[in-house]
C-alpha cells in the first residue's frame, strides 16, 4: 500500500487573503494558480478573476444515493504498486469524489474543506463542457464545423490559425505555434492567462487584454494543420468565439439554455471572463461536484435528461469512437507514448476507442470518466501540486475502473 502522509489541506498550510499572514501564505491574483496556493482558490475563483454566471435549474434534479463502500478496494497502481481507493483519494489530492452508476449515486465525499455547495473549477474538463454546446450548434445547423476558423473570425487572417478548420481544432490538429509547456511559466499558456483574465497583469504590461486581441498575436506556424495531435488550450477559446459569432449569442446563455437548466443544475455555473466578457472556454469553468456528475450523466445516457433529448445521441457517439485517423493523430503526438491505446477527438479524451469510454481532463487532477455501456460515470475534483501528472491520472483512472468491475463487473 501506499505509505505517503496525507497531502496538507489548505486550513493546515493556513493559507487565505488576509493581510495579517504572512507573505509565503497570502493567495493573490498573481499566485493562485499555481502550488501551494491553488488547494485554497480552486474552490474561490470568484475572489480573484472576472466571472460570468450560468444560472442554476429552477427545480434541481433529484439525486438518489445506495451507498457503498470503495475505500478498501484494492488495484495495481501505474507503478506495478498494490494500493487502495482511499489511498488513492489521498495521494491524488482529491477535494471531491462522486461515483455514479445508472443514475445513482454510490460514494460522494469530500475533502480539503469542500462542501456539497462549494463550485471548484474545472481546468481543462471545460473543453469538453465547451464542445458539447459546439455539437448542438452544429447539428442545428447554425455551425459549420467544416469551414475556416477565419469564416468566423476573420481577425485570425495572417496567423497561425488561418486556414485550419473547426473540427481540426476540435481534434487538437491545427498547426499554429503555441507552447502549453506546463514547466515554462514564461511559454504561451502563461501570457494566454494575462489576455484572458486568469492573472491580473502587472502595471507595466502593454499586451493583449481579451483572447482574440491575444489569438492575433499568435502568428507562427509549427507545422501543417491536421496532421499529429498537439494539445493547445487556445484553440477552444477559438472554437468558443466562433460559436458565439455563428449564433449571434453568448455562449453562457446559450449554455443555460440547452444545458445547465434542462439537465437540472442544483448550483450556478461561473466562467472566468476576458475584458471583453467572453467566457474562457479552455478551462475557466466553475461547478459543484453533484453538477459535475449530472453532466456526465447526460453524456453517459446519450443526451437524454428527464425524457428530453437535450444533446444528439450521434454527436456524443461520433465523440466516443474517433476514425483510425484521429487515433493516428494522436499516437503521433505529444502524449503517444505516454497514453498508449487513447485517442482524442471533438475535445474528449477517449480511453478506449472500441468500448467508447471517454474522459474530460484538466489540469491539478479534475476528471469525469463516462463508460456510457455501463452507465457508469466518475467525478473528480482536485488540487495536485504539479499541471500534469501522468502517474496520478493514470492512477485515478485505474481506480475508477477498479470501482467499475466490482459494481458493474
Amino acid at each position: 500500500m501506499n505509505d505517503m502522509l496525507s497531502p496538507p489541506t489548505a486550513r493546515e498550510l493556513r493559507l487565505g487573503q488576509n493581510l495579517a499572514l504572512p507573505p509565503e501564505q497570502r493567495v493573490d491574483a498573481q499566485n493562485w494558480t499555481l502550488a501551494p496556493y491553488n488547494r485554497w482558490s480552486f474552490q474561490r475563483v470568484q475572489q480573484f478573476t472576472r466571472t460570468g454566471r450560468v444560472p442554476r435549474a429552477a427545480q434541481p434534479a433529484p439525486l438518489t444515493s445506495n451507498p457503498q463502500e470503495f475505500g478498501s478496494l484494492v488495484f495495481e497502481d501505474s507503478t506495478g504498486k498494490l494500493t487502495s481507493i482511499d489511498d488513492m483519494l489521498r495521494t491524488t489530492w482529491t477535494d471531491g469524489f462522486l461515483v455514479m452508476h445508472r443514475g445513482e449515486v454510490l460514494t460522494e465525499q469530500y475533502f480539503n474543506g469542500m462542501e456539497p455547495d462549494t463550485l471548484h473549477l474545472l481546468m481543462s474538463c471545460s473543453k469538453s463542457i465547451t464542445s458539447t454546446m459546439l455539437g448542438i450548434v452544429a447539428e442545428e445547423g447554425l455551425l459549420d464545423l467544416s469551414r475556416s476558423l477565419t469564416y468566423y473570425i476573420p481577425e485570425l487572417e495572417g496567423t497561425g490559425m488561418e486556414g485550419a478548420t473547426l473540427q481540426q481544432a476540435l481534434d487538437m490538429r491545427v498547426g499554429v505555434k503555441f507552447s502549453e509547456d506546463y514547466d515554462d511559466l514564461d511559454a504561451d499558456w502563461r501570457q494566454c492567462e494575462l489576455a484572458t483574465g486568469w492573472r491580473q497583469p502587472g502595471p507595466d504590461y502593454c499586451g493583449p487584454t481579451d483572447m482574440v486581441d491575444y489569438m492575433q498575436s499568435l502568428t507562427g506556424s509549427a507545422g501543417p494543420h491536421g496532421d499529429m495531435f498537439h494539445y493547445q488550450s487556445i484553440l477552444t477559446d477559438a472554437l468558443g468565439v466562433c460559436l458565439e459569432r455563428a449564433t449571434g449569442r453568448s455562449f453562457l446563455d446559450l449554455f443555460a439554455e440547452y444545458i445547465w437548466q434542462p439537465m437540472g443544475a442544483e448550483q450556478d455555473l461561473v466562467s472566468i471572463v476576458d475584458s471583453a466578457g467572453t467566457a474562457v472556454f479552455e478551462g475557466g469553468f466553475n461547478c459543484c461536484l453533484r453538477d459535475f456528475a449530472r453532466f456526465a450523466r447526460l453524456i453517459s445516457t446519450g443526451g437524454v435528461a428527464a425524457g428530453r433529448q437535450l444533446i444528439s445521441r450521434e454527436w456524443i457517439e461520433r465523440c466516443r469512437f474517433p476514425g483510425e485517423d484521429q487515433i493516428d493523430a494522436f499516437s503521433r503526438g505529444e502524449y503517444g507514448e505516454l497514453l498508449p491505446g487513447y485517442a482524442y477527438h471533438n475535445q474528449w479524451w477517449v480511453r478506449d476507442p472500441q468500448s467508447g469510454v471517454i474522459m474530460a481532463l484538466g489540469i491539478h487532477g479534475q476528471t469525469l470518466y463516462i463508460d456510457p455501456e455501463r452507465d457508469f460515470v466518475v467525478a473528480k475534483f482536485s488540487s495536485q501540486p504539479a499541471q500534469a501528472d501522468v502517474s496520478m491520472v493514470l492512477d485515478q483512472i485505474r481506480g475508477f475502473e477498479a470501482i467499475a468491475l466490482q459494481v458493474c463487473g
